[in-house]
């Protein structure tokens, strides 16, 4: 139960932080005159901190369960839910090629689910 769990929190954290990163725009600045400074838009700020939050759990995920099947999963259900985001709030393209890769990723991960069983 805990692995589910914490495979959920993974990917609210880093769908969230892709999310507030795109919301942010490019409002992160590096600069090297005169020493090293950076600076961001609070959107941008609070995606990396979801980001990193994401990192962390993936780093967890990784080391304690099957890699071989928490990375196709994981990653192509991530995948479906930032092309819906990308739909929903960004009002991005969703053509037929879009959908039959989204359901190839369905299938796919039905096809990991069952086998891994």
């Amino acid at each position: 139960m805990m692995k589910y769990l914490l495979t959920v929190v993974y990917i609210f954290f880093t769908t969230s932080g892709i999310t507030f990163m795109k919301l942010g725009g490019d409002s992160l600045k590096l600069g090297l005159k005169d020493g090293f400074s950076l600076s961001m838009g609070w959107k941008t700020f609070v995606g990396f901190l979801f980001y990193l939050v994401s990192f962390i759990l993936w780093q967890k995920l990784l080391v304690k369960y099957d890699l071989s099947v928490m990375v196709p999963i994981v990653t192509g259900i991530s995948q479906i839910i930032i092309i819906t985001i990308g739909y929903l709030v960004f009002k991005e393209s969703f053509n037929l090629v879009t959908l039959i890769g989204a359901l190839l990723i369905v299938v796919g991960i039905v096809v990991m689910i069952f086998s891994v069983k």
